[in-house]
């Protein structure tokens, strides 16, 4: 009777917020493919069904860890009267997104499908379409352009340069590291001099903001590029 109470006790103190708090953690640690309803019930000390009466299945779930992650996302914010140039609030948009998927790599590919399924991404897409008509582009040219943006920031974070640590030690990344480069530096200097000169970076993981700042600037460049031929073209 006492075990029974103790459960019924612990899926009342159980909520949504708690269960996408510790998806959310799981996923941070371990991998995307740690998090499934039994994982978590187990951690929390219920039953598999405690946690389907706040999401049906597990993609319902993974909308829960996209809106908590966007949710996340420091929204830029201006004083009154003194809004910023168009491409200054596209970076503004992107540097923002960047920074909490930074945080959160192992489900940032979850982003892709779902951001505009929840009120913060609705809202920095907003923002973001608001600046490009402010540039001039038409719906259909800030609707692709919002596409390509968002997909682009979202590999810069999962498609990092180099090895990652997840589920690796500190030894194991530095071998492989060193592997890569070795094979690099073995190939046919006649036919690949600047791949071989490139080695140590190529498979080495980057200077942080160096690499990031440089994505961001190639992004809003080339919105700019776009921009620009467009005004030409009247």
């Amino acid at each position: 009777m006492a075990g029974k109470r103790t459960a019924v006790a612990a899926k009342e103190r159980l909520t949504r917020e708690a269960i996408v708090s510790s998806a959310l953690a799981l996923a941070d640690a371990e991998g995307l493919e740690a998090v499934t309803i039994r994982r978590l019930a187990t951690d929390h000390g219920v039953t598999p069904m405690a946690l389907y009466w706040h999401f049906r299945d597990k993609d319902l779930l993974l909308d829960g860890v996209v809106e908590r992650v966007l949710n996340e996302v420091e929204v830029p914010s201006y004083p009154e009267g003194e809004v910023p140039a168009w491409d200054i609030r596209v970076r503004d948009v992107l540097t923002a997104i960047l920074q909490s998927l930074q945080r959160h790599p192992e489900v940032a590919n979850l982003v892709h499908n779902r951001f505009l399924g929840c009120a913060p991404g609705l809202d920095l897409a907003e923002m973001f379409f608001a600046a490009l008509l402010d540039a001039g582009f038409d719906k259909e040219r800030r609707a692709e352009l919002g596409i390509q943006a968002l997909h682009n920031v979202i590999v810069m974070v999962t498609m990092e340069p180099g090895e990652r640590a997840l589920n690796a030690s500190e030894e194991e990344v530095a071998r492989r590291v060193r592997e890569k480069k070795a094979n690099l530096e073995s190939l046919a200097p006649e036919r690949y001099p600047n791949v071989i000169l490139c080695a140590g970076t190529l498979v080495s993981r980057p200077v942080e903001d160096r690499y990031l700042n440089l994505g961001l600037e190639v992004m809003v460049e080339g919105i700019r590029a776009v921009q620009a031929k467009l005004v030409r073209l009247g």
